[in-house]
């Protein structure tokens, strides 16, 4: 019975572990949540495998991420990306132990270089592969010197930038738009086999498969919505609740493992 019981404590603190991660990240833009799954085991006889245990009631089947579309939240930011559908962003670092891994998390800045980046620095990928430079200046074709003035950014993930010429008498010049690249999608045949490596950032498996990569709007992708920033799918209401239900039932195994221990102590001496 004891070891029943165990296993029974041994859920329950797992599944609260689940459930609190999940509430900590509920503010995290493209975080996706857990779900803590388990199942039975039961006797089969002397014909039991070794080192299996059988007939010992609850066992955790790890947590299953589930990849459903958050919540978007508009921002003023037009480098604040959003995935509206299926897709993941592509970012990469050459210097990093991942060097390429996959997002929701759209939120991106430029660099003083010119490079696209996400929160921790690793460069957007554009559908050639290639990290995603929009150049601060640049000189047009009469040699006048030119500064970014704006950055648009299409459904169909379509990068144009918006220079505008200085200037003496500071009069107004006319804009130029630039093309400068079309982000970069993937998808995955299974991505509940990707791997979470923190911070919404995930890495392939070969659960997983590999990316097939794309552009937003072709071939089943989603569409991307500039300006705006995918939440996390956790309903908190949901979450509580399943907080609640772990805790009474890990409270509950507490006192029959104490009522199995007394019972054990009495009948022992």
């Amino acid at each position: 019975m004891i070891p029943t019981i165990r296993n029974g404590l041994e859920a329950a603190s797992h599944n609260l572990s689940v459930v609190s991660h999940n509430i900590a990240n509920a503010g995290s833009n493209g975080f996706k949540k857990s779900r803590a799954d388990f199942y039975d085991t039961y006797g089969v006889g002397l014909g039991s495998l070794p080192g299996i245990d059988l007939g010992q009631g609850a066992r955790t089947d790890g947590p299953r991420r589930q990849h459903s579309q958050g919540a978007l939240k508009p921002t003023a930011n037009e480098l604040d990306l959003a995935v509206s559908g299926l897709g993941m962003f592509v970012t990469t670092n050459p210097d990093d132990a991942n060097p390429v891994v996959f997002t929701r998390d759209g939120s991106m800045r430029l660099e003083d270089d010119g490079r696209v980046v996400a929160w921790d620095g690793r460069s957007l990928i554009d559908s050639e592969g290639q990290p995603i430079f929009i150049p601060i200046q640049r000189f047009n074709l009469d040699g006048q010197r030119q500064l970014l003035t704006a950055v648009n950014i299409s459904q169909g993930g379509v990068i144009e930038a918006v220079y505008g010429t200085e200037v003496a008498n500071k009069s107004a010049a006319p804009s130029e738009i630039v093309e400068i690249g079309t982000i970069a999608l993937v998808r995955f045949s299974n991505v509940a086999g990707l791997k979470s490596i923190g911070s919404g950032q995930f890495v392939t498996t070969e659960k997983s498969g590999l990316p097939t990569f794309g552009t937003a709007g072709s071939e089943n992708f989603g569409d991307i919505q500039s300006g705006n920033l995918e939440m996390s799918n956790i309903n908190m209401t949901d979450e509580l609740t399943k907080m609640m239900q772990a805790q009474q039932a890990y409270s509950a195994s507490s006192r029959l493992l104490q009522a199995a221990v007394d019972m054990s102590k009495r009948l022992i001496g």
